[in-house]
């Protein structure tokens, strides 16, 4: 049998790694003069080293609260995903992905075998067809988080009621989604109307609220006319009194965060829930999903068998760029987003990817396409209205798996490439459609594969190979 994984890959460890410092205590929501953009040189591997580059790191709610403990300057913490681009260590080879608690930084040297707790890092496991991102999200740390805070603190029972706070968010919605899974009524309160439609019709909450234009104590009338037996509480505040003070006898509490007091320069004040905890006899527990460490995997394991089984759903908003990493920090305490937030690591991303479009009303094409772009790489874009395909039929998977390994600017015509995935060259007009084939669109930026005039059925009246590359000369920098 035949590998191509590599155990040294001969690259250099003498490599540049930048990280994000932070320099100031926040004041409200974070700012980017509150950090720095520091870079290292990275010292040589020694046996048992691997260097790492990150592929996706994660902004996450913890990250605003727990920074006001370190001694400052201190280096950001965070999780992330990072491809292994040299190693010393025959456990973790060259091409495989680890999961490791980095933090905001692009290069990391370590050894797994010696590292500390705080690191936290794992091999990456095998996640199938679905993406490595989501060791970050739904089958990493957030998934977690709802799988042991659920599970064993609320210790929910069918028919109970559990009502979760930030239910549109990471940990939130994967926590009523558990809920609904353990045979829960499961109430929901989110940040807008939109978000409450997605819980309900999307994720099978059982009723959701837009805790902004509500009256929380009507609406939990309305949606636990039994009251409350679990409270997965992410967001603290008064908003966590009025449930607490509605709960039934030995209810379960979990602590999870107090994320609408994060940005609060002063704490706010909320009704006193002694009273209720007494009377009640209700079980409040915080924690911290590291308490669990030893059980990783089991949850991993749990979340990726319902995944399978279409029990769970996902939403992820991911920004591209390091240098955006503030930005979506801030996005998400702002919004509590209802996806999990990720940062997508082009580093110099115009080394890389050199192209400009100069304004020409007569090509509308190639301006919504720049107009797109723009959106798309500082993470605000939805939806691309220019047609591009990236999922799909297994087959245009294959094929959009197979450009992501063409080097940069390669230039070819829809037959070939088919030549280059084993199949014939008659399979380019099938080739052509997995990419959104269109006479007057550049398909693939930085790649150049095209269809021919003649071959392939896309006959824009000219050979589109030559007339891509004359645009290019006409229309690029």
């Amino acid at each position: 049998m035949l590998s191509n994984m590599r155990l040294y890959s001969g690259i250099s460890s003498k490599v540049r790694a930048q990280k994000y410092v932070l320099t100031k205590y926040f004041v409200g929501e974070p700012k980017k003069n509150d950090f720095q953009i520091v870079e290292e040189n990275l010292p040589d591997l020694k046996d048992g080293d691997i260097l790492t580059k990150a592929e996706f790191l994660s902004v996450d709610p913890y990250m605003r609260a727990y920074m006001a403990a370190y001694k400052l300057p201190t280096d950001m913490i965070g999780g992330q995903v990072a491809k292994i681009i040299d190693s010393r260590n025959e456990k973790y080879p060259v091409g495989k992905y680890v999961v490791a608690s980095f933090g905001w930084r692009t290069h990391t040297v370590c050894n797994p075998d010696k590292s500390s707790s705080s690191l936290e890092l794992s091999l990456l496991p095998e996640l199938g067809t679905y993406p490595i991102s989501l060791a970050l999200g739904v089958l990493g740390m957030p998934g977690n988080t709802a799988y042991f805070g659920l599970k064993e603190l609320c210790q929910p029972k069918p028919g109970e009621t559990l009502v979760v706070t930030g239910a549109a968010g990471a940990v939130g919605s994967h926590v009523g989604q558990i809920g609904k899974i353990l045979g829960c009524n499961v109430i929901g309160f989110a940040g807008s109307d939109e978000k409450c439609q997605y819980l309900e019709n999307e994720l099978g909450f059982d009723r959701a609220f837009n805790y902004k234009t509500v009256d929380i104590k009507k609406a939990l009338k309305e949606g636990a006319p039994k009251r409350v037996d679990c409270y997965f509480d992410n967001v603290g505040g008064e908003i966590s009194s009025t449930i607490i003070n509605s709960m039934n006898k030995y209810g379960r509490v979990a602590i999870c965060g107090a994320v609408s007091s994060y940005n609060d320069a002063a704490l706010p004040k909320a009704t006193i829930l002694q009273p209720a905890i007494v009377q009640k006899e209700l079980k409040v527990e915080g924690f911290k999903v590291t308490r669990w460490n030893n059980r990783w995997e089991e949850g991993v394991q749990a979340n990726l068998q319902w995944l399978k089984e279409g029990k769970l759903k996902y939403r992820e908003k991911t920004y591209y760029g390091f240098e955006n990493m503030v930005d979506a920090l801030v996005g998400m305490l702002r919004a509590f987003e209802d996806s999990k937030n990720l940062v997508k690591n082009i580093q110099a991303i115009h080394n890389e990817v050199s192209c400009s479009f100069e304004e020409n009303s007569d090509i509308k094409v190639f301006q919504k396409l720049k107009e797109e772009l723009a959106l798309y790489f500082n993470g605000s874009l939805k939806k691309f209205t220019v047609p591009c395909k990236t999922l799909g039929s297994e087959f245009q998977k294959e094929v959009w798996k197979n450009l992501q390994e063409l080097p940069y600017s390669t230039t070819m015509s829809y037959g070939d490439f088919a030549k280059t995935m084993g199949r014939p060259a008659s399979h380019a007009r099938a080739v052509g459609s997995a990419c959104g084939a269109n006479a007057h669109l550049l398909v693939i930026p930085c790649h150049r594969l095209v269809a021919s005039g003649s071959k392939g059925g896309f006959n824009s009246g000219k050979d589109r190979k030559e007339w891509l590359i004359d645009h290019e000369k006409k229309f690029s920098i």
